[in-house]
C-alpha cells in the first residue's frame, strides 16, 4: 500500500495542480506531462488507486468486494481510453510518449 501512495504523490508533484483534474477532459492550458514517474507510466494516479485497492482486496476477498474492483477497472480503462483519445488530439508527440510508456504499469 506504501508503493500506492508514493505512485500518487508523485503523480501529483509532476503533474503540477494546473493540470489536476478529476475527469477525463483537458483544460485549456493542459500541458503533457511525461517527466519523473509519467516518463514510466501514462496514468500512474489510475496505477495508485489501483495498487491502493489490490491491497484491501486482498484483505476482503467478500464477492462484493470483487465486483466492486471489477467495476473499478473497467472504469479506469474507459477513463483512460477517453482521456488517451483527447490527448492524442491535442499533442501531435503523444503517440510517441504512448508507444514508449506503460498505461497503468511500467513496460505493460
Amino acid at each position: 500500500m506504501s508503493l500506492s501512495l508514493i505512485i500518487g504523490l508523485l503523480a501529483l508533484i509532476n503533474m503540477r495542480l494546473d493540470n489536476l483534474n478529476i475527469t477525463p477532459t483537458l483544460k485549456e492550458q493542459h500541458k503533457l506531462t511525461t517527466h519523473g514517474v509519467y516518463r514510466f507510466i501514462r496514468h500512474p494516479m489510475y496505477t495508485s488507486v489501483l495498487l491502493l485497492s489490490s491491497g484491501l482486496l486482498l484483505s476482503n476477498t467478500h464477492p462484493i468486494s470483487q465486483l466492486v474492483m471489477l467495476i473499478l477497472v473497467i472504469d479506469l480503462i474507459l477513463k483512460s481510453n477517453l482521456e488517451e483519445r483527447l490527448l492524442n488530439k491535442r499533442f501531435k508527440q503523444y503517440k510517441n510518449y504512448k508507444n514508449n510508456t506503460g498505461r497503468f504499469l511500467p513496460f505493460l
